[in-house]
């Protein structure tokens, strides 16, 4: 699913959305816009340095078409303690708002981009290239590094780590500094451990060459509309308690 700057530039344009929409709960993302930006990041933060697998992170998997739509309600079916918004700190409800947003997005992309590449064969290439376009989203907040470098690492909101989204967050940073597809696919791979080979341009462009009949204008304008408005959605029920048992 989208990688990091993708999701930067999409909780960016949630925030306006929110500001605009939903005034007082945008005013409080604002107030704490690092939790909410690294919240973006932490489901991927918990499935990978929290050890805690795509299931146990994201609450769906590609393989389980039943958990598809509902990796939010997911979410607080297995913690229904992170439900209770009203008794919850500030700081907590907009790094939960980002992780909400997160699975909204990687939602988003699967329903609206990476739907036209189910039942290809040799798939993996291709979806490799649609990360690569959908990270060339105009992030349109200046500074991003600077807002993720005053995230608060310290304890814990139900199962989610502070530390360890900080520790990711640190990993990630290069995605909101750099806008180079070449410079964001050698982020990607040092993240996750493959080691950078000299023809790893060649292969980035190959990717997205083969991605190329799977994306253009109206494709990226849809999964952009989509993503935003179903985590406006997502939050607001959060917001008004409707998870809360």
């Amino acid at each position: 699913m989208p990688r990091g700057r993708c999701h930067f530039a999409l909780v960016l344009g949630l925030q306006e959305l929110l500001e605009r929409d939903l005034p007082e709960v945008g005013a409080l993302s604002g107030r704490y816009l690092p939790e909410l930006v690294a919240g973006s990041m932490a489901p991927d933060a918990m499935r990978l340095l929290g050890k805690m697998g795509k299931y146990g992170s994201h609450f769906y998997t590609e393989d389980r078409r039943e958990t598809w739509g509902k990796s939010v309600s997911g979410m607080f079916e297995a913690h229904p303690n992170l439900a209770d918004y009203q008794n919850m700190d500030p700081r907590d409800r907009v790094l939960l708002m980002g992780y909400i947003a997160h699975l909204t997005t990687d939602e988003a992309f699967r329903d609206e981009v990476t739907i036209h590449v189910h039942g290809i064969e040799d798939w993996r290439p291709i979806i490799y290239g649609l990360w690569s376009y959908v990270d060339e989203l105009p992030i349109v907040y200046p500074g991003v590094a600077e807002v993720l470098d005053r995230f608060e690492g310290r304890g814990e909101v139900g199962f989610i780590d502070r530390k360890t989204v900080s520790r990711f967050v640190r990993r990630a940073r290069g995605w909101a500094e750099n806008a180079d597809p070449v410079v964001l696919e050698q982020i990607f791979l040092k993240m996750i451990g493959r080691p950078l080979s000299d023809d790893m341009e060649k292969h980035l462009a190959e990717n997205r060459r083969r991605a190329d009949a799977f994306f253009d204008e109206s494709i990226k304008a849809r999964f952009v509309d989509e993503a935003i408005a179903r985590g406006r959605g997502e939050i607001e029920k959060f917001v008004s308690g409707a998870y809360s048992r």
